[in-house]
Formats: structure tokens, sequence, C-alpha cells
């Protein structure tokens, strides 16, 4: 008697373990342009990055749009001399280096010291 209540418990605790494994988590990756992050934490497909607006750094609440991450930036004069300063408080030598990093932009231009 004892060994078939182990054998039903162990039975209902691997039905239970399977069907956690296929159940909806509800924050499956999304494609390019598609919004991310929020509260729900939605996260982007592989090669893409959840990219906040200009400005929008912080918060756990704040959602962005999945941006594809560059894997080559151009090295144009243009583009070396344009920095720009990162949500991560770092100064980027350009717009491109800032998307390999996967960091959104805090603003145009060299970060500021605190």
């Amino acid at each position: 008697m004892r060994t078939r209540l182990v054998y039903q418990a162990m039975a209902a605790l691997t039905v239970a373990l399977g069907l956690t494994v296929f159940a909806p988590t509800g924050a499956g990756a999304v494609g390019v342009g598609k919004t991310c992050g929020g509260l729900q934490g939605i996260l982007c497909d592989a090669g893409l990055f959840c990219e906040m607006r200009t400005g929008r750094c912080g918060g756990a609440d704040g959602t962005g749009k999945c941006a594809k991450v560059p894997t080559v930036c151009a090295q144009t004069r243009i583009s070396i001399s344009r920095p720009v300063c990162g949500c991560d408080g770092k100064t980027y030598g350009n717009d491109c280096e800032r998307r390999m990093a996967k960091v959104s932009k805090k603003h145009n231009g060299k970060c500021k010291s605190s």
C-alpha cells in the first residue's frame, strides 16, 4: 500500500513538473521595431537590444523598441567625431559604437562628469 502511494505521489510530481516546462511565460522574445522592456520584461530576439528613447534612462517600467546590434561600424570622419553619452554614463565615440555596446542614449555629446 505504501509503495503504491509513493508511486502515485511521484507520478503526480512528474506531471506537475512537466506542465511547468510547457507553461507559457508571457515574456517571449520579439523582433525589430517591437516594444520591449517594461514591467513584463519583454526581451528582444538574438542580435537585437532594447533601445529606450533618447534621455529615458532607468526606470523598471520603461519600454523601448528592439533595435539591431551592429557588428561593424563604418569609420568615416563624421562618425568618429560624433560622441554620444550612453545611459551607462560612458561616452562613446559615435552612435554606432553605443549601439554595439547595447546601451541606450542619454544625450548627444560627451557625458558630463558628476
